[in-house]
């Protein structure tokens, strides 16, 4: 194991602990799905639409939605988790990292025929960061963008293909 999987494995599991120690006890999660201060977290590589990506994360119930982020925090904590993404060292799985290559869903969007951003959870826009202002298109999406670490968003046409992060409430 590489000294930056460790050092990437360390920051993970202290991201998860984040919410005890904050007295807060961590949200019980589905398999496979990371609690955070705000939620459970699940990551999928499957490249899908935004729409398709969204009606994925509506199926594992209600309060569950492609991710909203809502502080520096929050986009830190996902994307370390994309970042501590298992089998990074395994020849297999870096064709599959390529994927990651053209960013990761998010659920900020702009509806056609609205002028505004929202959350597909209906949440408060009160956060963004933003790569660079987002271009006009009648309808658009916006997707975390690897080459930043996912760190930095950008618009990209809803239609397009990608891997995403679902994010439950409940």
């Amino acid at each position: 194991m590489g000294a930056t999987r460790t050092l990437r494995l360390g920051l993970l599991g202290c991201l998860l602990l984040l919410p005890g120690l904050r007295g807060q006890e961590p949200a019980a999660c589905a398999r496979g799905w990371a609690a955070l201060e705000r939620g459970c977290y699940g990551v999928f590589r499957r490249e899908l639409s935004w729409r398709r990506a969204e009606a994925f994360c509506q199926r594992f119930g209600a309060g569950t939605h492609l991710a909203s982020v809502h502080s520096a925090e929050e986009l830190r904590a996902i994307a370390g988790l994309l970042a501590a993404r298992p089998g990074e060292d395994s020849e297999e799985e870096e064709e599959e990292e390529d994927d990651w290559d053209d960013g990761i869903w998010i659920g900020l969007h702009r509806p056609l025929g609205s002028r505004r951003w929202q959350w597909s959870d209906s949440s408060e826009v009160d956060y963004g960061y933003w790569h660079r202002q987002p271009e006009r298109r009648r309808r658009a999406c916006a997707a975390l963008r690897d080459s930043a670490d996912f760190m930095t968003w950008y618009s990209e046409a809803c239609a397009e293909r990608k891997p995403f992060v679902c994010k439950s409430s409940a």
